[in-house]
């Protein structure tokens, strides 16, 4: 093809001729493998070109590439700004290759990612790189054989594996393959404002003496016990089931040991713990009450954190054992529920989609998402100034005796989610607590 059009153009000058060339050779699909060198251009008497047309000719030989990318960090998602910002600053350090953001939403009802996610695996066409999460979801990944195990890339590039936490990596594995990057962690706590409890003589909720305490007081004034959704009680389930199981109980899933724990909530229920509308309104309608300083406490997570940090009022604590139960001081619902994925196929194709990664799982970029919410898989430092709350949030990561996944990890969704949407008929008496593990017990047989 070269041949002809040569003959075709023999009437313009050597340096055209050579620019025709670099152009041929920019449209060539990308090498299947990164140090192959660029296809030659044409035999030709080298023509008396600039020394900046000389720099355009070397800068051709990059191979432009698309990596398709998707994560969470979309929509009202607290990462997603800072994730715009870090795809622009890789795509304007690297001009040859387009970031192709697929993201999609995945809390609750609302979840896009996981479905979509198992059906481009089920069709064979997955994404290069995803942040994903591991646990039960990592399963259909992993039997797909589509996406890469990160421990042999690990192993071959040391420092980069030494900046990870080893506890952190741990989270990445499932059926003996790190198929998942830990990258930003989660936790689970009870968030509670600092200012009401004192000004009121109350003692800080460290107990559930103290927390009960709190809460008959608050419900005879115009302060808000307990800013949770009983719609959706995600976070306060976890929290609770943990607080009176343990973590060993915890493992006994829907065990009648766990009655205590789901009576509690009809105990918080008649007491007047939650919000009028607890049991229609979702959990982000209800967290403008705590973080503008009307309610005392909030069963929630890390994902809050950047919306209740302006106040600087509000702490928070790991949810103690509740008495009579198997609890444990310190333990915590926390871990690296999520991790980056990256398709064998992108990595053998080139070294596009790893040097992506790379790019994400830097101190450096870590940090930036770290300073909005989370923990991180690695080392990262907080600035100056850095709110209270924040430092609270570190300090009981720091002092967990344990890190418990959530249930939601371990069991099947559809079991976790008829377990916590009808835990409101247990509170206003509709169903009795026992008869509701029976269901869920029942339920999740099936599927063993």
């Amino acid at each position: 093809m070269k041949k002809k059009l040569i003959a075709t153009l023999m009437v313009l000058t050597l340096l055209t001729m050579f620019v025709v060339a670099c152009a041929n050779d920019a449209q060539e699909p990308a090498s299947p493998t990164p140090d192959a060198p660029a296809p030659a251009a044409p035999a030709a008497p080298e023509p008396e070109t600039p020394a900046d047309t000389v720099e355009d000719a070397g800068e051709a030989e990059l191979q432009t590439e698309s990596v398709r990318v998707t994560t969470f960090f979309t929509g009202g998602d607290q990462w997603a700004p800072v994730w715009q910002e870090v795809i622009q600053e890789y795509m304007d350090a690297n001009p040859h290759i387009t970031i192709i953001d697929e993201s999609l939403p995945a809390a609750g009802g609302n979840d896009l990612l996981r479905p979509r996610m198992h059906a481009d695996v089920a069709a064979g066409t997955p994404v290069d790189v995803a942040l994903f999460f591991n646990g039960i979801d990592a399963s259909p990944l992993v039997e797909s054989g589509m996406f890469v195990d990160w421990g042999p890339i690990l192993d071959a590039n040391p420092q980069w594996r030494d900046t990870f936490n080893p506890g952190a990596l741990d989270a990445g594995y499932w059926d003996g393959q790190l198929v998942a990057l830990p990258y930003i962690g989660f936790f689970l706590g009870l968030f509670y404002n600092e200012r009401l409890f004192a000004e009121n003589g109350l003692e800080m909720p460290y107990s559930w003496e103290a927390i009960l305490e709190a809460t008959e007081f608050f419900s005879q004034t115009d302060i808000i016990p307990m800013a949770s959704t009983l719609l959706n009680p995600t976070s306060q389930l976890e929290m609770i089931i943990l607080s009176q199981t343990g973590p060993a109980g915890r493992l006994n899933f829907f065990d009648p040991s766990w009655t205590p724990a789901i009576k509690m909530f009809r105990t918080l229920y008649e007491l007047d713990a939650f919000p009028r509308d607890a049991a229609t309104a979702p959990d982000s309608e209800l967290r403008p009450s705590f973080a503008d300083g009307r309610a005392a406490m909030s069963f929630n997570g890390s994902w809050t954190l950047n919306q209740f940090r302006e106040n600087p009022d509000i702490r928070l604590t790991a949810l103690a054992p509740m008495p009579g139960g198997n609890g444990q001081e310190g333990s915590i619902v926390a871990g690296f529920g999520s991790g980056w994925y990256m398709s064998q196929a992108a990595y053998e194709r080139s070294t596009a989609a790893l040097d992506f990664v790379m790019f994400m799982t830097s101190p450096e970029i870590l940090g930036r998402f770290i300073a909005i919410g989370g923990s991180p898989a690695m080392p990262v430092e907080l600035a100056p100034g850095t709110e209270p709350l924040m430092l609270s949030a570190m300090e009981m990561v720091a002092n967990a005796t344990s890190m418990i996944p959530p249930l939601d990890a371990q069991i099947p969704h559809e079991v976790f989610n008829r377990f916590n949407s009808e835990l409101i008929f247990v509170a206003v008496g509709e169903i009795e607590p026992e008869a509701h593990l029976d269901t869920v017990r029942t339920l999740l047989a099936q599927f063993n």
